[in-house]
């Protein structure tokens, strides 16, 4: 049996249209077997009317679930719409209509089909062939005027309700397909969003570089041949030129270490909940920042999503980096608690006098980093907070314990993978 009724994006749950399925199956199972109690009653030894019809439906059951076993692996064109048709057809032929009874749901199901796969004016004129079949019947069998009529409106009318609700499903199918569409286009522009802003990033990150290292080794240079320029005439300024040289050059080395660790910090893939924190933070000391990690509470042993523990990773990643770059700083501290209601993370950074002087007390700016931090922890419903404190900037995020396990992705213990 089919295993989804939708042929793009699974609009309704994939269990749904197996189950009408096999219900309207049963159903005709039923009513071959009412024809078959039916006609043993009336005994004889040649088959009657009643044994034609019970082993026409009964035929029309196994052929019916077959053409719907195909329609499933069929994708969505004429050649669905072409089984469809058959279905009602086979009904049609197998029961000869006209009587109300345990045929109704297949019949039903199999006029929604045909305006899923065809369309509504294909379902309508289904429903007008009911009826017709329904008149014919009982003329056949020599019913009154008024039994035809009424039998005939009655399945006509029962026909338009299946066929409207096939018009409600393919509309919901529909919508659900172009919300579908419209999200991938909003995704594709959020990416090609991502990439300017990134793109804006490495280049300013490009001129920092160019400005900082630029500088240092255009200084390097000029010692160097001052020094060879005056070498012989004056071997001790020559020599003091040198040690400039080499003390610029130190530094210039502590600046591009600095530059690589905060764009891409070093982290044992191994490291797990706080071992991976620790692993980040040691990342750092490479560069000179006196990092410390105080762990009030262990956050790790709660239940986490994958998106969470990213958050925590990212938090810690973005601090220790703005620490560097923007602050300029020489400690820093990483705190990580929790509490029956939240997950907290929280680093403490110094500023030098350059940076007391540019940033403002209160709330900072965020930049690209701390959106997507802001972002990622929003989608849990938590909160990202960066602000300048006296001579300190904080950066705090807040998780409620009851998003850790949301965002769409199996909850798990452990850390950062």
């Amino acid at each position: 049996m089919p295993s989804s009724s939708a042929p793009h994006g699974r609009p309704v749950p994939a269990w749904v249209l197996p189950a009408l399925q096999i219900t309207a199956l049963l159903c005709l199972a039923l009513r071959a077997g009412q024809y078959a109690l039916a006609a043993d009653a009336t005994g004889g030894v040649f088959p009657t009317r009643l044994d034609i019809a019970w082993m026409s439906l009964l035929a029309a059951t196994v052929l019916i679930a077959l053409t719907w076993t195909v329609r499933a692996r069929l994708a969505p064109g004429a050649a669905r719409g072409v089984l469809s048709a058959a279905v009602l057809l086979i009904l049609v032929l197998a029961d000869g209509g006209g009587h109300l009874g345990f045929d109704i749901p297949a019949l039903l199901l199999a006029l929604a089909l045909v305006v899923v796969d065809i369309g509504p004016v294909a379902g309508l004129l289904a429903a007008l062939l009911l009826g017709i079949d329904a008149a014919v019947g009982h003329v056949q069998i020599g019913s009154d005027a008024a039994t035809i009529v009424i039998n005939a409106l009655a399945l006509a009318v029962l026909g338009t309700f299946g066929a409207a609700i096939g018009a409600l499903w393919h509309g919901y199918q529909q919508t659900t397909e172009d919300l579908a569409a419209a999200m991938e286009r909003q995704r594709r522009m959020a990416d090609t969003q991502k990439e300017l802003v990134l793109a804006e990033e490495r280049a300013r990150s490009a001129r920092e570089l160019h400005d900082t290292l630029g500088h240092r080794l255009t200084l390097i240079g000029m010692s160097l041949e001052y020094a060879e320029r005056v070498g012989e005439r004056d071997p001790s300024g020559a020599r003091a030129e040198i040690a400039t040289a080499r003390t610029t050059a130190a530094e210039a080395m502590v600046e591009m270490r600095t530059w690589v660790r905060a764009l891409s910090p070093v982290r044992d893939p191994d490291a797990t909940g706080l071992l991976a924190i620790n692993a980040i933070a040691e990342s750092f000391r490479g560069t000179g920042l006196e990092v410390s990690v105080a762990h009030a509470s262990d956050p790790f042993v709660v239940t986490m999503s994958e998106d969470a523990e990213l958050l925590l990773y990212r938090a810690v990643q973005e601090g220790l980096t703005n620490a560097l770059r923007h602050g300029r700083a020489r400690r820093v501290c990483i705190t990580t608690g929790r509490s029956e209601q939240t997950v907290r993370l929280e680093i403490t950074s110094d500023l030098d006098a350059a940076a007391r002087e540019s940033l403002p007390e209160g709330p900072l700016a965020p930049g690209f980093g701390l959106r997507g931090l802001a972002e990622r922890a929003t989608a849990l419903g938590g909160s990202v907070q960066a602000r300048r404190a006296g001579d300190e900037v904080v950066l705090s995020i807040e998780i409620p314990t009851a998003g850790l396990a949301t965002a769409g992705v199996p909850a798990q213990k452990g850390g950062v993978r």
